[in-house]
């Protein structure tokens, strides 16, 4: 029966320890010593790591909402205004969603490999030793890394994904270029993309922050290191696509 009972409550004890961990990472951040120099190489390494991933998968998600948008479109006569779908769909949903889970994919594994690496090789104790806090120099560098290079790379993939639509919806389906890009520009508000930019804000910060927990959190060997970077990627994605509909919501409700 208490086994039963812990195992109902771990998740909550789970999600607790996580928070308290953002908060230790936030306390940190917000006071020196602050290592921008190694901030900047992982952001650096996260940019080679992502653009390619990114741009490949944001670029068939324009086409395909031309593709099959146009086709409906046109049953009502509105094909015109297909660029409305377009750009609402890839600057407040698509666009911060791909290239978030790219991150979570490509650099959350990788730093929760090099933390949980770190921490089985005994290297985070002997940061520890030799007065070098590893929250500091280890953790907060990948959550700020994360947390920016996500939205850089979110610009990118609403370029990739309009252009991609445009290229499937003018020169190859017929749509006139100019209502094409009146109706983008009329749709589209610097509020959805400031929404987009948030969005990846926020999940870039998710990416780092588990990737640190689960990386600090490792104990044994190889086995372990490569669990947590597994475990990594598949919980940041769920609880990228989870936020994202709550976000969504909250934004339709707010009539935003």
């Amino acid at each position: 029966m208490n086994a039963l009972v812990a195992r109902l409550l771990q998740p909550f004890a789970t999600v607790g320890a996580i928070a308290a961990f953002f908060g230790d990472v936030v306390r940190t951040a917000a006071t020196s010593p602050r290592y921008v120099g190694e901030t900047l190489r992982i952001m650096w390494i996260l940019v080679l790591r992502c653009l390619i991933p990114v741009g490949l998968a944001v670029a068939p998600v324009g086409a395909v909402i031309s593709l099959q948008g146009l086709q409906i479109f046109r049953m009502f006569g509105l094909d015109r205004m297909l660029s409305s779908l377009l750009g609402t769909a890839i600057f407040r949903e698509y666009s911060p969603a791909l290239a978030s889970v790219m991150v979570a994919a490509q650099a959350g594994s990788s730093i929760a490999a090099r933390i949980g690496t770190m921490r089985v090789r005994g290297q985070i104790d002997a940061l520890a030793v030799m007065s070098v806090d590893p929250m500091r120099f280890v953790v907060v560098p990948g959550v700020i890394a994360c947390a920016v290079v996500t939205p850089l790379l979110n610009v990118l993939t609403n370029v990739l994904g309009v252009a991609s639509g445009w290229l499937f919806a003018v020169p190859l389906g017929g749509v006139d270029h100019g209502a094409f890009m009146e109706h983008l520009t009329a749709q589209v508000t610097p509020a959805d993309l400031w929404v987009g930019l948030g969005k990846c804000v926020l999940f870039g910060t998710s990416v780092g922050l588990l990737a640190g927990y689960l990386g600090m959190k490792v104990k044994g060997g190889a086995e372990a290191v490569g669990q947590a970077a597994n475990d990594t990627v598949t919980q940041t994605i769920v609880l990228i696509l989870l936020v994202d509909y709550v976000v969504s919501m909250a934004l339709l409700g707010a009539g935003l």
